[in-house]
């Protein structure tokens, strides 16, 4: 009787181990299948929005809003590790598309300020440049002028020849001036007989400088836009008669006096030289060292031209001295060797590349800056 009662007991242990284990068992599989479920995307009514990863295209790469590639697609470039996030919500969110705000062009750009009197130009078509207007007067003269066009040409540098109408009478006169305008030099007007202009009349010193800019006009096709009075006369009465831009300088090697055959012809006798070699030794002293002499009367020191020639200098010379152009020729040489940023315009675009308005009636220029 004992034995058949433990053999039982031991049957219900047995039993009981089971369901447990059973128990057990189906606990493990309703956790295995929940896990299983959660991983995958919710479907249905509920609106499902993906974050992309940072940096990515909100319009997808296709183009098309809302669509964003698999992160895990080794094909696409932008693709990351990480995975988008499900987010359900009851309504889709829109994101919204920056659009950039247009910039309407501007028709009339306000110039840049530049500085007055710098020691370069602060064009930046220029940038680092030292720009001077180099002027010559009293022309044109067959056998001089041809030959300042000649080294003009040859250093690459522009002018502006003021011209008495007197001179344009002669035909060989009237072809060098067609030749200077062709070779892009400018063309101002120096009056028509040189005549001193405090002396005349307001009828005739109109003559004058229209009568010249006619005959001008005629050969060259410029508009004369430039007047040099004659002997510098620059009175409020020149100004309103003439209403053009006065032209003055800054420096002026008086070649004119320095220069002419007489002033050389002089300096070789004083000297025991011939004339060849006391023109060249005259060039070096306008040029390089410089002269005490006399001028109208008074004592007078003419500095060295090429230690002078600064950012903005308006340069006199005069193309009827024939050893004019050898002194332009060596000075220019000069300038290239020993420096190399020096640029000669016409005065028009000399003024221009400082000053947006260019050269204004009735206004006189020493320099780039006006008086």
């Amino acid at each position: 009787m004992d034995k058949r009662q433990n053999v039982k007991k031991s049957y219900t242990v047995v039993i009981s181990l089971a369901l447990v284990i059973i128990a057990l068992l189906i606990v493990l599989i309703a956790v295995v299948s929940k896990k299983g479920n959660s991983g995958s995307r919710i479907t249905g009514d509920p609106a499902v929005i993906y974050s992309p990863a940072v940096g990515s295209d909100p319009s997808g790469s296709d183009g098309v809003s809302g669509t964003t590639p698999s992160a895990s697609d080794p094909s696409d470039p932008s693709a990351t590790d990480a995975q988008p996030t499900a987010v359900p919500t009851g309504i889709p969110t829109q994101v919204p598309t920056a659009v950039p705000t247009a910039v309407p062009p501007t028709d009339n750009p306000t110039p840049k300020p530049r500085t007055i009197g710098g020691k370069t130009s602060a064009n930046p078509l220029y940038e680092g440049k030292r720009l001077v207007a180099l002027t010559f007067d009293d022309g044109p003269q067959e056998g001089i002028t041809n030959v300042m066009l000649d080294v003009l040409k040859k250093h690459n540098a522009k002018a502006t020849f003021f011209v008495l109408g007197v001179q344009l009478e002669q035909e060989a006169h009237r072809k060098l001036l067609k030749r200077a305008s062709d070779e892009g030099h400018q063309i101002g007007c120096h009056s028509y007989t040189h005549r001193f202009f405090s002396k005349l009349d307001d009828e005739t010193v109109k003559w004058e400088v229209f009568h010249t800019n006619d005959v001008i006009k005629e050969i060259t096709g410029q508009t004369v836009t430039v007047f040099r009075i004659p002997g510098g006369n620059k009175s409020q009465r020149i100004k309103d008669l003439t209403q053009m831009p006065i032209i003055q300088w800054n420096i002026d090697p008086l070649d004119w006096m320095l220069l002419s055959g007489e002033y050389i012809r002089d300096y070789a006798s004083k000297h025991g030289l011939s004339y060849a070699e006391a023109e060249s030794a005259m060039i070096d002293v306008v040029l390089f060292e410089g002269i005490n002499t006399t001028l109208e009367g008074e004592a007078y020191y003419c500095p060295p031209v090429a230690y002078e020639m600064k950012h903005g200098s308006i340069l006199l010379f005069h193309d009827v001295y024939s050893a004019s152009p050898k002194a332009v020729d060596r000075l220019l040489t000069f300038l290239e060797d020993n420096y190399g940023n020096y640029v000669f315009l016409p005065f028009d675009e000399f003024i221009l590349s400082e000053n947006d308005s260019g050269p204004k009636p009735g206004v006189v220029y020493y320099n780039l800056w006006s008086e």
